[in-house]
Protein backbone atom coordinates (compact mmCIF):
# COMPACT_ATOMS: atom_id res chain seq x y z
CA UNK A 1 0.00 0.00 0.00
CA UNK A 2 2.99 2.31 0.94
CA UNK A 3 3.75 1.80 -2.81
CA UNK A 4 0.87 2.86 -3.94
CA UNK A 5 1.00 5.89 -2.19
CA UNK A 6 4.54 6.91 -3.67
CA UNK A 7 2.84 5.92 -7.49
CA UNK A 8 0.01 8.28 -6.87
CA UNK A 9 1.77 11.74 -6.61
CA UNK A 10 3.83 10.35 -9.55
CA UNK A 11 1.17 10.05 -11.84
CA UNK A 12 -0.42 12.95 -10.60
CA UNK A 13 3.19 15.11 -11.54
CA UNK A 14 3.06 13.23 -14.93
CA UNK A 15 -0.11 14.18 -15.60
CA UNK A 16 0.57 17.85 -14.90
CA UNK A 17 3.11 17.08 -17.42
CA UNK A 18 2.45 15.63 -19.94
CA UNK A 19 -1.48 15.84 -20.00
CA UNK A 20 -4.27 13.42 -18.77
CA UNK A 21 -4.81 11.27 -21.74
CA UNK A 22 -0.81 10.51 -21.96
CA UNK A 23 -0.52 9.78 -17.99
CA UNK A 24 -3.55 7.31 -18.30
CA UNK A 25 -2.47 5.16 -21.62
CA UNK A 26 1.07 5.35 -19.26
CA UNK A 27 -0.85 4.16 -16.12
CA UNK A 28 -3.20 1.39 -18.05
CA UNK A 29 0.03 -0.02 -19.69
CA UNK A 30 1.90 -0.18 -15.96
CA UNK A 31 -1.04 -1.85 -14.74
CA UNK A 32 -2.44 -4.43 -17.62
CA UNK A 33 -0.29 -4.18 -20.16
CA UNK A 34 3.10 -5.17 -18.64
CA UNK A 35 1.29 -8.06 -16.24
CA UNK A 36 -0.11 -9.87 -18.97
CA UNK A 37 3.08 -9.84 -21.51
CA UNK A 38 4.87 -10.58 -18.24
CA UNK A 39 2.75 -13.90 -17.91
CA UNK A 40 2.21 -15.06 -21.13
CA UNK A 41 5.07 -13.96 -23.29
CA UNK A 42 7.64 -16.76 -23.09
CA UNK A 43 10.66 -15.07 -25.27
CA UNK A 44 9.88 -11.88 -22.32
CA UNK A 45 10.72 -13.84 -19.39
CA UNK A 46 13.92 -15.83 -21.47
CA UNK A 47 15.26 -12.34 -22.79
CA UNK A 48 14.59 -10.50 -18.84
CA UNK A 49 16.17 -13.63 -17.33
CA UNK A 50 19.22 -14.65 -19.24
CA UNK A 51 19.78 -11.06 -21.15
CA UNK A 52 22.02 -12.99 -23.78
CA UNK A 53 20.57 -10.00 -26.57
CA UNK A 54 23.40 -8.04 -24.46
CA UNK A 55 26.70 -8.85 -25.86
CA UNK A 56 29.11 -6.03 -24.75
CA UNK A 57 32.08 -5.20 -25.87
CA UNK A 58 32.13 -5.76 -29.06
CA UNK A 59 33.95 -7.73 -31.95
CA UNK A 60 36.00 -10.19 -29.78
CA UNK A 61 38.77 -12.00 -30.88
CA UNK A 62 37.66 -15.20 -28.78
CA UNK A 63 41.21 -17.46 -30.27
CA UNK A 64 43.10 -14.21 -28.75
CA UNK A 65 42.04 -14.36 -24.71
CA UNK A 66 45.32 -11.63 -24.49
CA UNK A 67 43.37 -9.17 -26.76
CA UNK A 68 41.01 -8.98 -23.85
CA UNK A 69 43.68 -8.68 -21.70
CA UNK A 70 44.05 -12.05 -20.06
CA UNK A 71 47.75 -13.52 -20.41
CA UNK A 72 49.08 -16.76 -20.20
CA UNK A 73 45.45 -18.47 -21.86
CA UNK A 74 44.10 -20.61 -24.78
CA UNK A 75 41.02 -21.16 -26.54
CA UNK A 76 39.45 -24.09 -26.50
CA UNK A 77 36.28 -25.34 -28.44
CA UNK A 78 33.69 -28.25 -27.45
CA UNK A 79 31.18 -29.45 -29.96
CA UNK A 80 28.45 -32.42 -28.68
CA UNK A 81 24.95 -33.05 -29.40
CA UNK A 82 22.56 -31.49 -27.08
CA UNK A 83 19.95 -33.64 -25.73
CA UNK A 84 17.86 -30.98 -24.59
CA UNK A 85 17.91 -28.90 -27.84
CA UNK A 86 18.47 -31.56 -29.84
CA UNK A 87 20.81 -30.55 -32.29
CA UNK A 88 24.98 -29.61 -31.77
CA UNK A 89 26.12 -27.28 -29.68
CA UNK A 90 29.77 -25.82 -29.74
CA UNK A 91 30.67 -24.61 -26.49
CA UNK A 92 33.45 -21.60 -26.80
CA UNK A 93 36.24 -22.04 -23.37
CA UNK A 94 38.93 -20.19 -22.11
CA UNK A 95 41.76 -22.04 -19.60
CA UNK A 96 43.82 -19.49 -17.98
CA UNK A 97 47.27 -20.54 -16.07
CA UNK A 98 48.13 -20.12 -13.20
CA UNK A 99 50.27 -17.21 -12.77
CA UNK A 100 53.88 -19.34 -12.21
CA UNK A 101 52.65 -21.29 -14.76
CA UNK A 102 52.69 -18.87 -17.36
CA UNK A 103 55.50 -17.54 -16.18
CA UNK A 104 57.21 -21.12 -16.76
CA UNK A 105 55.59 -21.26 -20.17
CA UNK A 106 55.89 -17.50 -21.48
CA UNK A 107 58.05 -18.66 -24.48
CA UNK A 108 55.11 -21.19 -25.90
CA UNK A 109 53.03 -18.37 -25.97
CA UNK A 110 54.75 -16.23 -28.74
CA UNK A 111 52.85 -15.50 -32.08
CA UNK A 112 55.36 -18.11 -33.85
CA UNK A 113 54.02 -21.25 -31.45
CA UNK A 114 52.55 -24.17 -32.58
CA UNK A 115 48.92 -23.67 -31.12
CA UNK A 116 48.81 -27.55 -31.26
CA UNK A 117 51.87 -28.30 -29.51
CA UNK A 118 50.86 -25.39 -27.01
CA UNK A 119 47.60 -27.23 -26.40
CA UNK A 120 49.02 -30.67 -25.54
CA UNK A 121 51.45 -28.93 -23.04
CA UNK A 122 48.10 -27.01 -21.33
CA UNK A 123 46.52 -30.35 -21.24
CA UNK A 124 49.46 -31.86 -19.30
CA UNK A 125 49.97 -28.76 -17.11
CA UNK A 126 46.59 -28.89 -16.47
CA UNK A 127 46.19 -32.57 -15.90
CA UNK A 128 49.76 -32.67 -13.83
CA UNK A 129 48.34 -29.37 -11.77
CA UNK A 130 49.50 -28.74 -8.07
CA UNK A 131 47.13 -25.77 -8.16
CA UNK A 132 43.64 -26.03 -7.66
CA UNK A 133 41.46 -25.32 -10.52
CA UNK A 134 38.15 -23.21 -10.72
CA UNK A 135 35.12 -23.84 -12.88
CA UNK A 136 33.50 -20.11 -13.38
CA UNK A 137 30.14 -20.61 -14.16
CA UNK A 138 29.14 -16.73 -15.54
CA UNK A 139 25.89 -14.65 -14.72
CA UNK A 140 23.13 -13.26 -17.00
CA UNK A 141 23.87 -10.93 -20.19
CA UNK A 142 27.59 -10.30 -21.99
CA UNK A 143 30.32 -13.00 -22.44
CA UNK A 144 33.32 -14.29 -20.87
CA UNK A 145 34.58 -11.49 -21.89
CA UNK A 146 33.22 -9.09 -20.28
CA UNK A 147 35.13 -6.17 -18.40
CA UNK A 148 34.15 -7.13 -14.98
CA UNK A 149 34.88 -11.11 -15.37
CA UNK A 150 37.96 -9.96 -16.81
CA UNK A 151 39.12 -8.42 -13.35
CA UNK A 152 37.94 -11.47 -11.46
CA UNK A 153 40.23 -14.40 -13.81
CA UNK A 154 43.04 -11.76 -13.23
CA UNK A 155 42.58 -12.49 -9.35
CA UNK A 156 42.45 -16.09 -9.72
CA UNK A 157 45.51 -15.62 -11.56
CA UNK A 158 46.93 -13.85 -8.87
CA UNK A 159 45.90 -16.81 -6.80
CA UNK A 160 47.66 -18.90 -8.62
CA UNK A 161 44.59 -20.96 -10.41
CA UNK A 162 43.78 -22.78 -12.93
CA UNK A 163 40.60 -20.96 -14.64
CA UNK A 164 37.92 -22.48 -16.71
CA UNK A 165 35.45 -20.16 -18.36
CA UNK A 166 33.54 -20.38 -21.10
CA UNK A 167 29.99 -19.40 -22.61
CA UNK A 168 27.02 -20.99 -22.36
CA UNK A 169 24.92 -21.47 -25.66
CA UNK A 170 23.55 -18.39 -26.75
CA UNK A 171 26.65 -16.47 -25.43
CA UNK A 172 29.47 -15.26 -26.88
CA UNK A 173 30.97 -17.48 -29.31
CA UNK A 174 28.85 -20.60 -28.73
CA UNK A 175 25.82 -21.68 -30.65
CA UNK A 176 22.97 -19.24 -30.73
CA UNK A 177 20.64 -21.61 -29.23
CA UNK A 178 17.75 -19.98 -27.30
CA UNK A 179 19.22 -20.63 -23.52
CA UNK A 180 16.95 -22.36 -21.54
CA UNK A 181 17.82 -23.73 -17.65
CA UNK A 182 18.15 -27.31 -18.42
CA UNK A 183 20.07 -25.92 -21.46
CA UNK A 184 22.73 -23.91 -19.98
CA UNK A 185 22.71 -26.53 -17.04
CA UNK A 186 23.75 -29.12 -19.78
CA UNK A 187 26.06 -27.06 -21.08
CA UNK A 188 27.96 -26.65 -17.74
CA UNK A 189 28.19 -30.43 -17.27
CA UNK A 190 29.48 -31.22 -20.50
CA UNK A 191 32.87 -28.81 -19.82
CA UNK A 192 32.86 -30.14 -16.42
CA UNK A 193 32.90 -33.58 -17.72
CA UNK A 194 35.65 -32.31 -20.12
CA UNK A 195 37.44 -31.11 -17.21
CA UNK A 196 37.39 -34.24 -15.18
CA UNK A 197 38.27 -36.19 -18.21
CA UNK A 198 41.34 -34.02 -18.96
CA UNK A 199 42.74 -34.28 -15.18
CA UNK A 200 41.54 -38.40 -14.89
CA UNK A 201 45.04 -39.61 -15.84
CA UNK A 202 46.77 -38.03 -12.85
CA UNK A 203 48.75 -39.42 -10.50
CA UNK A 204 46.91 -37.34 -7.41
CA UNK A 205 43.06 -35.63 -8.75
CA UNK A 206 44.14 -31.88 -8.68
CA UNK A 207 41.35 -29.95 -6.60
CA UNK A 208 38.60 -28.56 -8.64
CA UNK A 209 36.36 -25.30 -7.24
CA UNK A 210 33.14 -24.42 -9.36
CA UNK A 211 32.15 -20.84 -8.73
CA UNK A 212 29.06 -19.09 -9.95
CA UNK A 213 28.25 -15.60 -9.63
CA UNK A 214 24.48 -14.37 -9.93
CA UNK A 215 22.62 -16.49 -12.38
CA UNK A 216 25.67 -18.60 -12.69
CA UNK A 217 24.91 -19.33 -9.24
CA UNK A 218 21.09 -21.15 -9.86
CA UNK A 219 23.22 -22.91 -13.02
CA UNK A 220 26.11 -24.16 -10.97
CA UNK A 221 23.83 -25.11 -8.06
CA UNK A 222 21.29 -27.17 -10.25
CA UNK A 223 24.40 -28.71 -11.40
CA UNK A 224 25.84 -29.68 -8.43
CA UNK A 225 22.92 -30.82 -6.50
CA UNK A 226 21.96 -33.04 -9.57
CA UNK A 227 25.28 -34.35 -10.86
CA UNK A 228 24.50 -38.32 -10.68
CA UNK A 229 21.35 -38.07 -12.19
CA UNK A 230 22.70 -35.44 -14.79
CA UNK A 231 25.60 -37.85 -15.53
CA UNK A 232 23.51 -40.87 -16.06
CA UNK A 233 20.58 -39.45 -18.01
CA UNK A 234 23.00 -36.94 -20.22
CA UNK A 235 26.06 -38.71 -20.20
CA UNK A 236 25.03 -42.25 -19.76
CA UNK A 237 27.64 -43.26 -17.47
CA UNK A 238 28.73 -43.35 -13.78
CA UNK A 239 28.42 -40.12 -11.78
CA UNK A 240 30.85 -37.45 -12.20
CA UNK A 241 32.99 -36.77 -9.28
CA UNK A 242 31.88 -33.92 -6.92
CA UNK A 243 34.08 -31.11 -6.93
CA UNK A 244 36.06 -29.96 -3.47
CA UNK A 245 33.29 -27.05 -3.53
CA UNK A 246 31.22 -24.36 -4.82
CA UNK A 247 32.07 -20.96 -4.46
CA UNK A 248 28.66 -18.76 -5.19
CA UNK A 249 29.10 -15.06 -5.62
CA UNK A 250 25.82 -12.83 -5.24
CA UNK A 251 23.25 -15.56 -5.12
CA UNK A 252 19.51 -15.90 -5.07
CA UNK A 253 17.74 -19.17 -2.88
CA UNK A 254 15.30 -19.71 -6.02
CA UNK A 255 14.11 -17.57 -9.06
CA UNK A 256 11.04 -16.54 -7.62
CA UNK A 257 12.29 -14.99 -4.53
CA UNK A 258 15.00 -12.94 -6.58
CA UNK A 259 12.51 -11.56 -8.94
CA UNK A 260 9.85 -10.63 -5.66
CA UNK A 261 13.00 -8.81 -4.20
CA UNK A 262 14.05 -7.41 -7.20
CA UNK A 263 14.03 -3.48 -6.89
CA UNK A 264 12.37 -2.95 -10.43
CA UNK A 265 9.43 -5.12 -9.10
CA UNK A 266 8.67 -2.28 -5.99
CA UNK A 267 7.30 -0.38 -9.24
CA UNK A 268 4.06 -3.67 -9.45
CA UNK A 269 4.60 -5.19 -6.06
CA UNK A 270 1.64 -3.00 -4.97
CA UNK A 271 -0.74 -4.58 -7.60
CA UNK A 272 -3.07 -7.24 -6.38
CA UNK A 273 -2.07 -9.81 -9.02
CA UNK A 274 1.59 -9.05 -8.45
CA UNK A 275 2.26 -12.88 -7.13
CA UNK A 276 0.06 -14.70 -9.79
CA UNK A 277 1.26 -12.95 -12.53
CA UNK A 278 5.36 -11.96 -11.74
CA UNK A 279 6.40 -13.94 -9.35
CA UNK A 280 4.00 -17.73 -9.77
CA UNK A 281 5.33 -18.22 -13.74
CA UNK A 282 8.76 -18.58 -12.14
CA UNK A 283 7.71 -21.57 -8.84
CA UNK A 284 7.20 -24.36 -11.68
CA UNK A 285 8.61 -23.75 -14.89
CA UNK A 286 10.93 -26.12 -16.32
CA UNK A 287 12.56 -24.19 -18.50
CA UNK A 288 13.81 -21.07 -15.81
CA UNK A 289 12.66 -21.70 -12.07
CA UNK A 290 16.78 -22.25 -10.91
CA UNK A 291 15.69 -23.57 -7.10
CA UNK A 292 19.26 -23.28 -5.77
CA UNK A 293 17.56 -23.96 -2.39
CA UNK A 294 15.94 -27.86 -3.61
CA UNK A 295 19.09 -28.16 -5.41
CA UNK A 296 21.76 -27.85 -2.44
CA UNK A 297 19.69 -29.91 0.00
CA UNK A 298 20.49 -32.81 -2.38
CA UNK A 299 24.50 -31.92 -1.84
CA UNK A 300 24.78 -32.11 1.89
CA UNK A 301 28.26 -33.01 1.70
CA UNK A 302 29.54 -30.32 -0.68
CA UNK A 303 31.41 -27.44 0.77
CA UNK A 304 29.72 -24.09 -0.21
CA UNK A 305 31.15 -20.27 0.63
CA UNK A 306 28.57 -17.50 0.16
CA UNK A 307 29.79 -14.68 -0.75
CA UNK A 308 27.48 -11.56 -1.34
CA UNK A 309 27.89 -7.63 -0.81
CA UNK A 310 24.59 -5.83 1.32
CA UNK A 311 24.76 -3.32 -1.31
CA UNK A 312 24.13 -5.25 -4.04
CA UNK A 313 20.97 -4.33 -5.95
CA UNK A 314 20.42 -6.72 -8.73
CA UNK A 315 20.61 -10.07 -6.32
CA UNK A 316 19.55 -8.02 -2.65
CA UNK A 317 21.63 -9.62 0.23
CA UNK A 318 18.32 -11.05 1.64
CA UNK A 319 17.97 -13.59 -0.79
CA UNK A 320 21.31 -14.66 -0.53
CA UNK A 321 21.02 -14.82 3.15
CA UNK A 322 17.59 -16.99 2.35
CA UNK A 323 20.43 -19.83 0.63
CA UNK A 324 21.98 -19.88 3.17
CA UNK A 325 19.85 -20.60 5.94
CA UNK A 326 17.97 -23.25 3.15
CA UNK A 327 21.59 -24.63 2.83
CA UNK A 328 21.91 -24.92 7.01
CA UNK A 329 18.56 -26.33 7.99
CA UNK A 330 19.52 -28.97 4.63
CA UNK A 331 22.04 -30.15 7.01
CA UNK A 332 20.36 -29.96 10.75
CA UNK A 333 21.92 -26.53 11.24
CA UNK A 334 25.49 -28.00 11.13
CA UNK A 335 27.61 -25.01 9.85
CA UNK A 336 30.73 -26.63 9.69
CA UNK A 337 31.02 -26.75 5.67
CA UNK A 338 28.92 -23.66 4.70
CA UNK A 339 29.94 -20.42 5.46
CA UNK A 340 28.47 -17.06 4.29
CA UNK A 341 30.93 -14.26 3.76
CA UNK A 342 29.23 -10.38 3.88
CA UNK A 343 30.35 -7.55 2.76
CA UNK A 344 28.84 -3.74 4.74
CA UNK A 345 27.49 -1.58 2.30
CA UNK A 346 30.16 1.22 2.64
CA UNK A 347 32.63 -1.40 0.80
CA UNK A 348 30.93 -0.34 -2.41
CA UNK A 349 31.41 -3.64 -3.99
CA UNK A 350 27.51 -3.94 -5.60
CA UNK A 351 26.85 -7.04 -7.78
CA UNK A 352 30.11 -7.32 -9.63
CA UNK A 353 32.77 -5.86 -7.65
CA UNK A 354 33.37 -8.42 -4.75
CA UNK A 355 36.83 -8.96 -6.90
CA UNK A 356 37.88 -5.82 -5.56
CA UNK A 357 37.46 -6.85 -1.98
CA UNK A 358 40.80 -6.26 0.29
CA UNK A 359 39.68 -9.60 1.77
CA UNK A 360 38.64 -11.63 -1.08
CA UNK A 361 42.50 -13.40 -1.34
CA UNK A 362 42.67 -14.26 2.44
CA UNK A 363 38.75 -15.82 2.62
CA UNK A 364 39.09 -17.61 -0.31
CA UNK A 365 42.56 -19.10 0.70
CA UNK A 366 40.79 -20.45 3.38
CA UNK A 367 38.19 -21.55 1.84
CA UNK A 368 40.68 -23.82 -0.68
CA UNK A 369 42.92 -24.73 1.69
CA UNK A 370 40.23 -26.17 3.68
CA UNK A 371 38.80 -28.22 1.66
CA UNK A 372 41.30 -28.93 -1.44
Amino acid sequence: MHLLVFCLPLYSIAAFLLGASITAGIFVFHVAVVPLIFKYSKSFKQNMIFANFAQWPFHIDYEDPAASGIEGARNINIEYQSIVDNCPVKLGIWHILPKSSYEKLKGSFEESADKEQLSKQLDEELANSKHPIVLYCHGNSNSRAASHRIELYQFFQKMDFHTIAFDYRGYGDSTNVCPTERGVVEDSLIVYDWLNSTIQSSSQRPAVFVWGHSLGTGISSHLMGNLSELSRDVLKREPLPRPSGLILEAPFNNLADAVTHHPLSALVRWLPYFDNTFVSPFRSSEEYSFKSDTHLAKAKELPVLILHAKDDVIVPFVVGLKLYRSILESRNNDGSKVKLHAYDKQKNLGHKYICHAQDLEQVIGEFVAMHQ
